[in-house]
């Protein structure tokens, strides 16, 4: 094992009041660049994007620099807060499911949360497909809750072939040892388990799905469910669903990148998620669960995979898909979403490619009804 990732020096005050203030002060400075780089067409990273397309991508990028330096994971609850009853607890399932890399000495299954969307299901949820979600956000933040899940389930619900979403607020990672590998990956477990058992809702009805951070999830859950069928006897979902999937956690050299003028990611915010989630581990680069990147395996069920032309993920995610179609048996289904950056939907309504997210929840639709 390696050693537990500690907090930078700028999660303490006062340096992180002194940081925060002197970076805010460098962005001010950075919007009229910003503003002239969108209004000029020549000037944008992308000749097909708009205005609020080029200022919000060039924004977003200090937006995430600045708290990925500082390195503090925001605190959880599993209260109902104003999701209400849409909002349920899920705890750690009575059976002995969890085998090989969810077996840790110093982490535990837990009680997480999920919320419902449009409402929590009654008897009528017999014969409808159900959506089990896990949100990006690379292991450190997010909740998958009506802030930052309510757009994108209702893409899945309106276009994306769902009838109901279940969105799972797994554990966070953090550094000083906050919920690293398997917490996340346990947490998905047994949100599957709560729809099959709790919920009583059949496999073929499940579909499971992620982006960015919670499409690294969804594959770890697809390999787990695949490498100890035999053991815990459980049954595959009727599909999956990967948008942006954060494939190579540690390949981070944005520098040399051909989309590096397109995204929005900075260097500090992928190197703080993969350094929280994968701490205390020395095999993280090559380990499955972590790196899905370079350990193609069977995926048992249909896959569709979105990715944006313009993120800079594009190439790693590009040539996972081609590992993955090397298995025999596998059905690998590719979207390319032209001019898109990084993960649009989840973020489409925030950095304004709401046009493009609605078009891929609609080839969604057309993959989750032919499988």
């Amino acid at each position: 094992m390696a050693s537990v990732a500690k907090h930078p020096l700028l999660s303490y005050q006062p340096l992180r009041l002194i940081f925060q203030l002197a970076y805010i002060a460098t962005i001010i400075p950075r919007l009229p660049y910003y503003a002239i780089v969108a209004l000029v067409p020549f000037l944008r990273p992308h000749s097909s994007w708009g205005v609020r397309q080029t200022f919000m991508t060039r924004l977003a990028y200090p937006i995430l620099d600045m708290p990925s330096r500082i390195g503090i994971t925001e605190t959880l609850t599993i209260d109902g807060g104003k999701e209400g009853e849409r909002f349920q607890v899920v705890g750690p399932s009575d059976l002995d499911v969890y085998k090989g890399p969810l077996v840790s000495k110093d982490v535990k299954p837990a009680n997480i949360g999920g919320t419902w969307f449009p409402h929590v299901p009654g008897p009528e949820v017999a014969g409808k497909t159900i959506v089990l979600y896990f949100h990006g956000g690379a292991f450190i933040e997010g909740d998958g809750r009506d802030a930052t899940c309510g757009p994108l389930a209702k893409r899945l619900l309106e276009k994306g072939g769902a009838d109901v979403v279940f969105s799972v607020q797994y554990r966070l990672s953090g550094y000083g040892g906050m919920n690293p590998f398997p917490a996340a990956l346990q947490d998905a477990l047994s949100s599957y388990l709560f729809l099959l058992n709790k919920v009583g809702i059949p496999p073929g009805q499940i579909v499971v799905g992620g982006d960015s951070a919670g499409g690294n999830l969804t594959t770890a859950l697809l390999r787990y469910l695949h490498q100890f069928e035999t053991e815990i006897g459980l049954p595959m979902p009727k599909c999956v669903l990967l948008f942006s999937p954060w494939v190579a956690p540690f390949q981070d050299d944005f520098v040399t990148n051909r989309n590096r003028r397109t995204d929005f990611i900075p260097p500090s915010y992928p190197r703080r998620g993969a350094c929280s989630y994968a701490s205390g581990f020395t095999d993280a680069t090559s380990n499955p669960y972590i790196t899905p990147l370079g350990n193609p395996f069977p995926a048992k069920v249909p896959v569709f995979v979105n990715i944006g032309a313009a993120e800079l993920l594009c190439d790693n995610i590009m040539q996972w898909v081609e590992e993955m179609r090397g298995v025999d048996g596998n059905v690998i289904v590719t979207n390319r979403e032209e001019a898109a950056i990084h993960d649009t939907f989840l973020t489409a309504e925030i950095l304004g490619f709401e046009k493009s997210a609605w078009e891929v929840a609609t080839r969604v639709g057309a993959f989750v009804r032919k499988y």
